[in-house]
C-alpha cells in the first residue's frame, strides 16, 4: 500500500513508521494464525489487537463493553456536549440517530445524492478536458463533496477550501490523533470554535427565511417547529457539526487510494472501465469496493474496554480482554481472514457486501453508509469513463498523503485522452 505513497522527505522516525505500514497486511496474516486476539501490557496500560473477522464484529457488536474513544474530542468540538458518534447503546444515542435519519431518509441516496453527485462531477471532469489530467483528490472529490454536503446539509461554509480543510483537520484530530498530541489541541479547539460560530450563524439566518430550501437544516427546524425532542438549537448545531466532520473527508480519501490500487491493475482497470462505459452501476461499485479493500479508509477502529470481557470465548484462541484497555478492532485485517471472505488475496468481483467492513459494522456503522455507497462509484464511473485513463507522468501520478496525519490523499493525477 503505502510503497506507491509519494511524501515531501521524511525523519528517520517517519521512515520507520511507514516501514512499519508497508508491512501491515503481512504482519496482521501473521497474527491472525498465531495470536489473533493480541494482549500487550505497556506502560501501564493495556493493549489489545482483534484481528479475526468473527472477533472483529464481537467487539464492534458490544458498544457498550467496547466504547468509542470519540468523547473527549467531541466534548471539545461541540463545546462540552456529545452526539451519537461518541456515546454508547443510550435514550440519546437513539433519540438523536433516529432524529437524523428522519432529516436524511436513506432512499435520499438515489434520489438526491446519486443526481446531484453526478451533476457536480460532470462538471469537474469538464473544465478538466481541455488538460488532459484531473487530481482525483482536491480537485475532483475534495471539491466535489464539499459542495454536495455543503447543499444538501444547510452548510456552505464561508468558501469551498476553507471549509474542507478546516472539517478535514478536525476529522483527523479525531481519528487519528491516537497519541494525543498535546500541540494539536490548541488548533482543534480554535477550528472548533469558528465551526460552532458558523453553524450557529446558519442557523439564524435560515430562521429568517424559512421554506425556501429542503434540506437537512430546514428539516431540523421542521421538527423544532413541531415540538419534537433533540430539536433545540443547541441540539442542530451539534449533529449538523457531526455530519459536516463526519462526510465531508470521507469519500476524498476513500477515491484516490482505491484509484491507486485500480492503476496498478490493468485487467480490472479495463474491467471496471467497460461496467462505466455501459452505466452498469451495480458492477462498478463492485470493482470500486473491492479496490478499497485492498486501500480501505482505515485499518482498524479503536475502543475503551468498559469491562472485563473474553473474546471469542470457548475457543483456542479466546483471550481475556481486561477492564481499561485500549483495543483495536482491525477491520482491514478481517477483510483478508480467509476463513470469512474465501481467497482473500484475490481481486474478485463477486464478494457479498458482508465480506466488507469500510464503513464499520455493528452500532457505530456509519451515519453515511447509504449515501456512500452512491457517492463513492458514482464519482468513479465518471472518471473510469475518460479515455486512455492513466498515472500523470512524474511525482503528480503518485499518490501524495497529508504530513499532519497521514491519512489523508492531497495529490493523485491522472492523464486521459
Amino acid at each position: 500500500m503505502d510503497a506507491r505513497v509519494a511524501t515531501a522527505p521524511k525523519s528517520s522516525g517517519s521512515k520507520l513508521l511507514d516501514a512499519l505500514k508497508s508491512k501491515m497486511d503481512w504482519g496482521f496474516l501473521l497474527l491472525r494464525n498465531t495470536l489473533p486476539i493480541l494482549v500487550v501490557p505497556w506502560k501501564g496500560r493495556t493493549y489489545a489487537l482483534v484481528t479475526r473477522y468473527d472477533d472483529v464484529q464481537e467487539v464492534l457488536q458490544r458498544p457498550n463493553v467496547f466504547n468509542v474513544t470519540y468523547a473527549p474530542k467531541i466534548a471539545v468540538i461541540m463545546d462540552g456536549d456529545n452526539i451519537f458518534l461518541g456515546m454508547k447503546d443510550e435514550p440519546n444515542y437513539t433519540r438523536d440517530r433516529t432524529n437524523m435519519r428522519m432529516t436524511a431518509p436513506r432512499g435520499e441516496a438515489l434520489s438526491r445524492v446519486k443526481p446531484e453527485v453526478a451533476r457536480l462531477t460532470a462538471e469537474a471532469v469538464q473544465r478538466a478536458l481541455p488538460g488532459g489530467r484531473l487530481d482525483l483528490a482536491m480537485e475532483l472529490t475534495q471539491d466535489v463533496t464539499t459542495r454536495f454536503f455543503g447543499a444538501y446539509f444547510g452548510t456552505p461554509g464561508r468558501s469551498v477550501t476553507q471549509f474542507s480543510d478546516q472539517v478535514r483537520w478536525l476529522f483527523g484530530w479525531m481519528f487519528a490523533d491516537i497519541a494525543n498530541d498535546p500541540a494539536k489541541a490548541a488548533p482543534a479547539a480554535r477550528l472548533a470554535a469558528d465551526l460552532r460560530a458558523y453553524v450557529e450563524e446558519a442557523i439564524a439566518a435560515r430562521k429568517q427565511a424559512r421554506g425556501q430550501q429542503d434540506d437537512i437544516l430546514e428539516r431540523c427546524l421542521r421538527f423544532q417547529d413541531m415540538g419534537t425532542e433533540g430539536f433545540s438549537d443547541r441540539e442542530i448545531r451539534n449533529n449538523l457539526i457531526g455530519l459536516i466532520v463526519g462526510a465531508l473527508p470521507q469519500a476524498p480519501m476513500v477515491i484516490p487510494q482505491l484509484f491507486d490500487i485500480l492503476l496498478d491493475r490493468p485487467q480490472q482497470l479495463r474491467e471496471a472501465q467497460a461496467a462505466a462505459r455501459a452505466d452498469d452501476d451495480a458492477a462498478v461499485s463492485r470493482y470500486v469496493f473491492e479496490a478499497s479493500r485492498f486501500f480501505p479508509l482505515t485499518p482498524g477502529l479503536f475502543r475503551n474496554c468498559e469491562e472485563d470481557y473474553r473474546v471469542a470465548a470457548g475457543n483456542w484462541r479466546a483471550r481475556t480482554i481486561p477492564k481499561g484497555a485500549f483495543v483495536m478492532a482491525a477491520t482491514r485485517s478481517a477483510m483478508f481472514d480467509g476463513r470469512r471472505v474465501p481467497r482473500s488475496w484475490q481481486f474478485r468481483t463477486d464478494r457479498p457486501d458482508y465480506s466488507y467492513m469500510h464503513f464499520g459494522y455493528g452500532m457505530h456503522e456509519c451515519f453515511g453508509l447509504y449515501m456512500n455507497r452512491v457517492m463513492v462509484p458514482e464519482i468513479c464511473k465518471a472518471v473510469l469513463k475518460l479515455p486512455n485513463l492513466r498515472r500523470a507522468p512524474g511525482p503528480e501520478g503518485r499518490l501524495r498523503m497529508d504530513e499532519e496525519f497521514g491519512i489523508f490523499p492531497m495529490n493523485l493525477t491522472v492523464a486521459f485522452g
